[in-house]
């Protein structure tokens, strides 16, 4: 599994993202790949119906 950093994340989402983590009682890790999964799966429709 790939380690990422990430560099100049703005504050006052990271703190609503580990808040909202918190309160779905996962990590801040977890939210973050589901919410890539997410985008990544709406791109796939969108492309399928050829839109961008």
């Amino acid at each position: 599994m790939a380690t990422v950093n990430l560099r100049d994340f703005p504050d006052q989402l990271h703190r609503e993202a580990k808040a909202k983590a918190a309160l779905m009682g996962i990590s801040l890790k977890d939210l973050v790949v589901k919410a890539v999964e997410r985008f990544l799966e709406e791109e796939k429709k969108r492309e399928k119906k050829g839109g961008k």
